[in-house]
């Protein structure tokens, strides 16, 4: 892949990334307060409780994703302009497929992988595009010195 195309690859799913990390976090956000008023109501049902807690659990877990698909995002988008900035994005890439893939493995029981497939898809471009501009600058590096 040439430099250019990674580097219009990077910004493209860097802008789609900082979008689904913003719409992660919201529904984060919205899953914790939800499960968090079906807790403070259980009162002595056992089982609304454990609801209200996995669905605080799954808040969590949705909350640590969207905050770091922003990131990524913004690391990717802002090292599309400035190609020397490309470390925290290639991490941050390396983190995203990590997350993915944990995502995929959680929702295969429930029997809905798409989004987890689509989700490690859009990671592992990223990382391809971003690893391809790290090989070009730490060429030039070399060359330079």
């Amino acid at each position: 892949m040439s430099l250019d195309t990674s580097k219009k690859i990077l910004k493209i799913f860097g802008i789609i990334n900082i979008v689904a990390g913003i719409l992660a976090i919201i529904l984060g956000i919205l899953a914790l307060a939800g499960g968090g008023m079906v807790a403070s109501v259980a009162g002595e049902d056992a089982d609304t409780a454990a609801a209200g807690g996995i669905a605080i659990l799954g808040g969590i877990v949705i909350l640590v994703s969207g905050i770091v698909s922003l990131i990524n995002g913004i690391f990717s988008t802002r090292a599309a302009k400035d190609t020397t900035k490309i470390k925290p994005a290639w991490v941050f890439s390396i983190i995203g497929v990590v997350f993915s893939v944990i995502s995929l493995l959680t929702n295969l029981k429930s029997g809905s992988f798409f989004s987890g497939i689509l989700s490690i898809a859009l990671n592992a471009v990223i990382f391809y595009a971003a690893n391809t501009i790290k090989k070009d600058v730490e060429g030039a590096g070399t060359t330079q010195a």
